[in-house]
């Protein structure tokens, strides 16, 4: 594609915000007018729901967020780098109805990881989840519960009307022979 055809296709677009509850627009970024007819009319609307910042003020949790699916033994693989989040990109996007499910190391060799402090969350935090597109969605967490490792919770992926959120990470005690922990704590979350 020549570049005139490129940014003639970039001028007929029209970036919209909607705001809607728990969702903070940002400005937009681009805004270009229909060269039809001088006004301005959306031709397409470019939205990006990726999340890619996850921030609970709580906590001072500020963190890049991966998308990632499932590994090898099916189940929810982590962020390459243990200071990420990892969001499973085959759910929801946060702020979309179902549960979006986000999950991150509890500490690493090295020392504390992403979710070191999230067992010191309580109900009624903040959790905002920041987009590609420099929307803002804003969750408060409803509760904490601990699971057993190798615990298979099909509500977690289970189809919902409302937008929620789900934090994990690893608690218990060090387990050498799966070389894991021997619990998992669940930080649930609904829409601001």
């Amino acid at each position: 594609m020549s570049l005139c055809l490129a940014f003639a296709a970039l001028a007929n677009q029209l970036v919209l915000v909607v705001q809607t509850p728990g969702v903070e627009a940002a400005p937009p970024r681009e805004v270009a007018l229909d060269q039809r007819n001088e006004r301005s009319s959306p031709t397409n609307v470019i939205v990006d729901l990726t999340p890619v910042r996850l921030v609970i003020p709580s906590i001072r949790l500020d963190a890049r967020i991966e998308a990632r699916g499932l590994d090898g033994k099916r189940n929810l693989d982590t962020a390459r780098d243990f200071r990420d989040v990892a969001w499973y990109d085959l759910g929801p996007a946060p702020g979309q109805p179902g549960n979006a499910v986000m999950n991150g190391h509890v500490n690493w060799w090295t020392g504390n990881a992403v979710f070191t402090y999230l067992a010191r969350v309580r109900v009624g935090d903040r959790v905002e989840v920041i987009r590609a597109d420099g929307t803002a969605v804003w969750f408060r967490i409803t509760g904490k519960r601990v699971v057993a490792a190798n615990a298979r919770i099909a509500s977690l992926f289970a189809p919902r009307p409302t937008p929620t959120l789900t934090l994990i990470t690893c608690t218990g005690t060090w387990d050498p022979m799966t070389q894991s922990d021997t619990n998992r704590l669940l930080v649930s979350a609904t829409l601001a």
